[in-house]
């Protein structure tokens, strides 16, 4: 039996409503269950065991003593968003992807707010080289590490530096002229 929300009715005799009131009782049990740890004598009766939040099609509003967690689609995908009090500005908290191909040269991942971290190796990119950084983001910060050294006969200390961060891309210049050397680039890019 499903809940019934017009039980017990004013004129109705107890004799009559408590077969109807016990199976509310029951209704509101089975119901609670889910998702929930069972009522009863336990540490944890009650408490949430999981949580399905349907999309909101708006964020919703916060007053100056709320916050809000609530499931947003972005591009058609269900992220989680968190709105601080007083309708502050949301914050994304998951992204719809991250790229985990370890044989790739790119791999990225999430930080919330809404950022996204980038991580990749070049191998022996020239200078000037221009690498673009997918999914498409703003990049807020570059960093270049140089591994793998050759240059020859001389020991060449070497710096990589990214310029002309713009959008999703940077391009890779070096401190030192090199020819007819190699060398690998790591890189570490935080975009939002």
């Amino acid at each position: 039996m499903s809940y019934n929300t017009a039980i017990p009715q004013a004129a109705s005799k107890r004799v009559i409503s408590q077969k109807q009131i016990k199976a509310n009782f029951t209704a509101i049990f089975n119901a609670f269950a889910k998702n929930h740890a069972k009522l009863g004598p336990t540490d944890t009766q009650g408490k949430h065991n999981m949580m399905i939040l349907r999309p909101q099609a708006l964020n919703p509003a916060t007053s100056p003593t709320q916050a809000a967690i609530y499931n947003k689609k972005v591009a058609t995908i269900p992220n989680l968003f968190y709105r601080p009090s007083n309708n502050q500005t949301p914050i994304q908290m998951t992204y719809p992807s991250i790229g985990v191909n370890p044989n790739a040269s790119t791999q990225y991942s999430f930080v919330a707010g809404p950022f996204v971290v980038y991580t990749g190796v070049l191998i022996n990119p020239a200078s000037g080289t221009v690498v673009n950084v997918l999914p498409a983001t703003t990049l807020r910060y570059v960093g270049l590490g140089v591994s793998n050294f050759i240059g020859g006969t001389s020991i060449v200390e070497t710096h990589a530096i990214p310029t002309n961060i713009a959008g999703n891309s940077f391009t890779i210049r070096y401190e030192v002229p090199l020819s007819g050397s190699s060398r690998n680039i790591f890189y570490l890019a935080i975009g939002n």
